[in-house]
C-alpha cells in the first residue's frame, strides 16, 4: 500500500495567505503603473537629448522587474528538483505539502524530480532570453538615436 503524506493545515493557510498577498501586490503594482504613466511619460521626453538613455534604462528596469522573479523560482525548482533526486522520494521527507498526496519513491521520484529540474531550466533559459531581447531591445533603440 502506498503511503500518504497528510496536509499541513499550516502550510495550507501559508500558501493562502501568499497568494492573497501576491493579488494584492500585483494590484497595487497595476495601480501605481496606471498612476504613474503620465509622469513618466513626461519624464522620458521632457529632454529630447536624454529620451533615447532613459528608454534605455526604462528598458533595462522593466527586464529586471520582469525576469528576476522568474530566476527566483527556477532556482527554488532547480532545488526542489535536487532534492527529489537526492531522496528518491516525492514530495521529499520534510516538504509540506497543502492537501493529502501520495508519496512516491524510486524511478517514479526520479523521474518527478528531472522534471522539475527540465522544468526550472526552462524558466531559467526563458528569462535569459527575455532578458537578451529586451537588452537588444534598448541597444537599437540606443544605437537609432545616436
Amino acid at each position: 500500500m502506498n503511503e500518504i503524506q497528510k496536509a499541513d493545515p499550516a502550510a495550507r493557510r501559508q500558501v493562502v495567505l501568499m497568494i492573497v498577498f501576491a493579488a494584492a501586490i500585483g494590484a497595487l503594482l497595476i495601480a501605481g503603473f496606471e498612476h504613474f504613466r503620465e509622469p513618466f511619460r513626461e519624464w522620458l521626453s521632457s529632454e529630447p537629448a536624454e529620451m533615447a538613455r532613459r528608454a534605455e534604462l526604462a528598458i533595462y528596469v522593466s527586464a529586471f522587474i520582469v525576469s528576476a522573479p522568474v530566476i527566483a523560482f527556477a532556482i527554488y525548482f532547480w532545488l526542489l528538483g535536487a532534492r527529489v533526486l537526492r531522496a528518491q522520494q516525492f514530495p521529499p521527507p520534510g516538504f509540506r505539502v497543502i492537501r493529502d498526496t501520495p508519496v512516491v519513491g524510486g524511478r517514479g521520484a526520479m523521474i518527478r524530480g528531472h522534471a522539475i529540474q527540465v522544468l526550472a531550466v526552462c524558466l531559467g533559459v526563458s528569462a535569459a532570453l527575455l532578458w537578451l531581447f529586451l537588452w537588444w531591445l534598448a541597444r537599437t533603440i540606443s544605437e537609432g538615436a545616436a
